[in-house]
């Protein structure tokens, strides 16, 4: 791609889609918008005087013929992720798809293998890995100050009790899934991330708003890669603003995160330190520190492609 503007294609313009069209933007002349595809004719109309070179549409092949389209970027519902990246691959496009990958892990796997067939990156907008939160977590974690990792404690949650009593909306119905599919792939990919995956899952899912079809609460156990235990825990009941929340527990210490409280992060080394070690360089900004992670992933997937090198979320892991 060197010399050359990567043209994007947007498919879906939903509320996620606002932050991925921020992080395009942040890339100056290395890119540029050139369609947007959405079922609501109104949404594209709306949006799409902002690019002097797009055009829009309302069928996703259709702007896959358009030949400016090197790459696509999918926000559409979960269970069309898979025909939508597949037509993509296809067509000769790299690909960039929100969390989930699929809805289905063979789906998955298939969409990984024609990708590397096609010579194409393929990635999913797996923002956890750009969390400067995590970022430097991580930092703690390869040093070994906390000593063996033996328990892990997430919580992922916030309310989107008004979109599941939409009946417009698909958030809270079958087939899209319900918060495990949506929101715990952020926790279960930071396990992978940090801590090498899981061994096991037992899960626990409830309803709590009548008009869902699926599951707005969860609860999940197991085991980590190391032998460790972790909890996972996430809803989309909870009405406070949507929050991340991390415990790591060590043998010589341990570490909790949580964006809604200020400092962010902090360690602590035994049962008498109470004052811990803040982690520098992470911001309290409980309004902006996700918003700014999306950023930062379509950052990463745009110079992926330009220079010619994995994207740093392994679609495999996400």
């Amino acid at each position: 791609m060197a010399g050359k503007k990567l043209g994007v294609g947007l498919i879906g313009l939903g509320s996620i889609s606002f932050a991925h069209e921020a992080g395009f933007g942040e890339m100056g002349e290395a890119c540029e918008i050139v369609a947007l595809c959405d079922i609501n004719e109104e949404e594209i109309n709306s949006r799409i005087g902002m690019y002097a070179a797009a055009k829009g549409y309302t069928r996703y092949l259709d702007l896959l013929d358009n030949p400016a389209v090197d790459m696509v970027d999918i926000t559409v519902p979960h269970e069309l992720h898979y025909e939508t990246a597949k037509a993509a691959l296809e067509k000769g496009r790299h690909v960039l798809v929100e969390k989930p990958i699929t809805v289905r892990s063979e789906h998955g796997a298939e969409l990984i293998a024609l990708a590397k067939q096609k010579g194409l990156k393929f990635s999913v907008a797996e923002n956890t890995h750009f969390v400067t939160a995590y970022l430097k977590a991580e930092e703690i974690l390869k040093q070994g100050i906390l000593g063996d990792i033996l328990t892990v404690r997430t919580l992922i949650a916030g309310s989107e009790v008004h979109r599941i009593k939409d009946p417009n909306l698909w958030h809270g119905k079958a087939p899209y899934g319900g918060v495990i599919l949506d929101s715990a792939v952020h926790n279960f990919y930071l396990f992978k991330w940090l801590f090498g995956g899981v061994r096991d899952v037992l899960g626990f899912a409830s309803k709590l708003v009548p008009e869902g079809e699926v599951e707005d609460n969860g609860l999940i156990l197991g085991h980590l890669a190391n032998g460790a235990e972790y909890q996972l825990n996430t809803s989309c009941t909870f009405e406070i603003p949507w929050t991340e929340r991390v415990e790591i527990y060590g043998s010589q210490g341990g570490m909790i995160i949580d964006q809604l409280a200020d400092p962010v992060a902090r360690y602590y080394l035994g049962s008498n330190d109470y004052d811990g070690v803040i982690l520098e360089g992470v911001p309290f900004d409980p309004l902006g520190w996700k918003f700014a992670s999306m950023v930062e992933e379509i950052r990463d997937f745009v110079l992926a492609i330009i220079e010619d090198r994995p994207p740093r979320v392994d679609p495999a892991d996400a």
